[in-house]
């Protein structure tokens, strides 16, 4: 039976130390298996529309998504970790939580951005909502 992780990426060096960390699991867990996502919220704005015509939305959409994946691809390439790839749109807590539920994940794991004003406590960031959304355990790395 494979551990499934959910690993949600956006590029930033918080989503590359939770790369790290999941590629140093790989010592612990023999089956260990890595979704790797993006999650983008949707380009589909009227103004977005009048700017750009769907198929080069979609193009560029497709370019910010492997450009978000590509650093943590590398990390867990480097320490033999598959992943499954996986971009998508929507509001970004809630497709992480319902991501992990249907891809029958044991654990998301993912990184923080150190945002330690007090705005961002009350406003709250994507990690604290995917806490409060997971149905899975939430490890986040900072």
């Amino acid at each position: 039976m494979s551990f499934k992780i959910l690993l949600p990426v956006d590029g930033s060096e918080g989503s590359c130390r939770a790369a790290r960390y999941v590629a140093g699991l790989i010592a612990l867990a023999n089956d260990l298996e890595v979704h790797l996502v993006n999650v983008q919220s949707s380009g589909d704005d009227w103004r977005v529309r009048r700017v750009l015509k769907p198929e080069e939305l979609v193009a560029m959409e497709k370019e910010w998504g492997e450009a978000a994946m590509e650093p943590a691809q590398k990390i867990l390439q480097a320490a033999g970790v598959k992943c499954i790839e996986h971009m998508v749109q929507g509001d970004v807590p809630q497709t992480i939580a319902r991501l992990a539920r249907e891809l029958g994940c044991n654990q998301i794991v993912m990184g923080t951005r150190g945002q330690s004003s007090l705005s961002g406590l009350l406003m709250g960031s994507v990690a604290t909502k995917v806490l409060h959304l997971a149905e899975v355990p939430v490890t986040l790395v900072k």
